[in-house]
């Protein structure tokens, strides 16, 4: 008994082939029905005492910052043109200005902050714009030296030494934690769900 097959049946068997390249397709498990799912529920009460929470720790650690005068203007100067290193960086894939960038964004959140931290955040914006090149560099550009380390690793610890010793006139304005802690306390009962 021999069968025949027509064109069509031969194409239906190729298409067959490059849709499973030869090997057996897995199958897919079956969602569960929608009424075994048991969403999660927030408390509306958790939510509410979360964001005023943070509000109020917001506000008080903005209070606190400004009457230091922050330097808005330098920082912003900086950022104005690592952000002219980054777009053509980003656009045209030049690692290169990704160096120059990083760097000087760093430092404008450092420059930013400078009279709040006694210029650990200037110590500290430079270790973290040369972080920002090593995970900018691996993840866009490949790159597999770790070279930024060297620099950021000692800047950060000199910006250590340099917190230590300005540690009591940091804590000598009064209660400086206090903010931080309610911020801290609202993201957790934020961030906390019941499960039913």
């Amino acid at each position: 008994m021999q069968s025949e097959y027509t064109e069509q049946d031969t194409e239906h068997a190729r298409q067959a082939e490059r849709s499973s390249a030869g090997r057996q397709t897995q199958q897919l498990p079956s969602m569960p029905p929608k009424d075994t799912i048991a969403p999660a529920h927030s408390d509306g009460r958790n939510n509410l005492a979360a964001l005023a929470l943070i509000g109020l720790g917001v506000l008080l650690l903005l209070s606190r910052v400004a009457p230091l005068h922050l330097e808005f203007e330098g920082g912003m100067v900086l950022l104005t043109i690592a952000g002219c290193f980054l777009f053509f960086a980003f656009w045209k894939r030049v690692f290169g200005l990704v160096i120059p960038g990083c760097i000087l964004a760093g430092l404008s959140v450092g420059v930013t902050f400078a009279d709040v931290t006694q210029g650990v955040s200037v110590l500290w914006g430079l270790a973290l714009g040369f972080l920002t090149i090593l995970f900018v560099g691996r993840a866009m550009f490949n790159l597999r030296s770790h070279w930024p380390i060297y620099p950021a690793v000692p800047l950060f610890a000199v910006g250590i030494i340099v917190a230590a010793t300005n540690l009591p006139a940091f804590f000598a304005g009064g209660l400086v934690w206090l903010p931080v802690l309610l911020i801290g306390l609202g993201i957790y009962l934020g961030s906390g769900r019941r499960t039913a």
